[in-house]
């Protein structure tokens, strides 16, 4: 049987497809960053009925329609052909300059590895956040609410059999000391970003903002520094006083990591150098110099010791010691010397808090830490934090 269309029917079906590519591009908002991820169509936003973009963020997959990821495929290549065999660690590195986004594959040896992405994530308020704020996920693990691939998010470590979550959105920002009133990094105005020694066995990156307490505007200079086979980054921050009037601040750094398995804090207590915290607290910081969470278990609540084992770890660094606790959430007040209730529910936390801290113009002050992934020991299971040096 043959079919034949007429020409009439040809040009009527061109032009209806032409009609329907104009009505798309019309009620399409585009938004390509330049990081070639993938091809991603969402349900559009600000009045837009779609959206195109060419990566996808945390937080966008609950508006996603249709996804061509790139990553994805590429990274299983990747770690197909040539990473089983590799015996030195090494590091691989996405970053964008211009939007101050991107992530860091540490490859360790033996098939495992440590991801770090860095502004990859909408915050509450449904912004982005551009610079080094540890956060999000690639397109391949953000896609839905698959919570087990939302492990690989954040800061996230693959043993070669499973990924494990590690730190989540980090939880940042500066607040007046006057009223309180928090300054998210959405809020403040990103100046750029730079790789300033670049390798795969070192990295550098630096990120600059502008933020603005009590009207008086702060300079904001962050530096990442990673090397290959280490198991966490250095971060450091200046905070200059660009204004013409004095301003004092508080500098907070802290997260509810999910230790373990994304999506939940069950199993989730702090620890110190000699022993493990199952209360809500303050550290003594004149005794310890790091802190972290353990993915071991509260018998305190009834929780048994069947959990991962993992752990994570932040590390103070400089003389300039901050307020140090866990919680049961960003915002529960934790006094000094006190024992709170036992560490429970979905957001088990640990803060940094420095300050009060004025800064008359023209002068800064800088904060370090280092963040990452604390190893175990062999007959104990017990978390060993490893070795960190200050940033040279």
């Amino acid at each position: 049987m043959n079919f034949r269309v007429s020409k009439r029917s040809r040009i009527f079906i061109l032009v209806g497809l032409g009609v329907l590519a104009l009505a798309f591009i019309l009620t399409t908002r585009i938004n390509f960053k330049g990081h070639y991820e993938g091809l991603f169509l969402l349900k559009g936003k600000e009045g837009a009925l779609f959206e195109l973009k060419d990566d996808l963020f945390l937080g966008d997959g609950s508006r996603l329609i249709l996804a061509l990821d790139v990553d994805g495929p590429r990274e299983r290549l990747m770690r197909f052909f040539s990473h089983k065999e590799q015996k030195r660690p090494y590091l691989y590195y996405e970053w964008d300059s211009s939007d101050g986004t991107g992530f860091v594959r540490n490859y360790l040896p033996g098939g495992c590895e440590l991801l770090t992405c860095f502004g990859r994530f909408i915050d509450d308020g449904g912004k982005e956040v551009q610079g080094l704020f540890v956060g999000g996920g690639l397109p391949s693990n953000v896609h839905g609410d698959d919570e087990v691939a939302m492990d690989e998010t954040g800061m996230a470590y693959n043993d070669g059999k499973r990924w494990y979550h590690i730190w989540c959105t980090s939880n940042e920002g500066l607040a007046s000391a006057r009223t309180r009133q928090p300054c998210f990094p959405s809020s403040w105005k990103f100046l750029g970003s730079s790789i300033l020694n670049e390798g795969n066995r070192k990295l550098a990156i630096r990120s600059s903002h502008e933020a603005m307490v009590d009207g008086v505007p702060l300079r904001v200079d962050r530096y990442a520094y990673f090397r290959a086979g280490k198991t966490f980054f250095k971060l450091s921050i200046w905070i200059k006083n660009t204004g013409d009037r004095p301003v004092s601040i508080y500098y907070v750094y802290g997260d509810e990591p999910w230790l373990g398995d994304y999506g939940t804090s069950a199993g989730n207590v702090g620890w110190v150098k000699d022993g493990v915290v199952r209360n809500v607290s303050a550290v003594d910081t004149d005794k310890y110099t790091f802190a972290g969470m353990f993915d071991f278990g509260n018998e305190l609540i009834g929780e048994k010791h069947n959990y991962t084992g993992v752990a994570d770890f932040l590390e103070w660094l400089g003389n300039d010691k901050p307020f140090v606790y866990f919680s049961n959430s960003p915002t529960e007040y934790v006094v000094k010397g006190t024992i709170g209730p036992p560490l429970n529910g979905e957001s088990r936390y640990i803060g940094l808090q420095w300050g009060p801290k004025t800064l008359a113009p023209g002068e800064k002050v800088n904060y370090m830490m280092a963040i990452g992934m604390a190893g175990s020991d062999p007959k104990t299971g017990f978390p060993v934090k490893p070795d960190v040096t200050p940033p040279k």
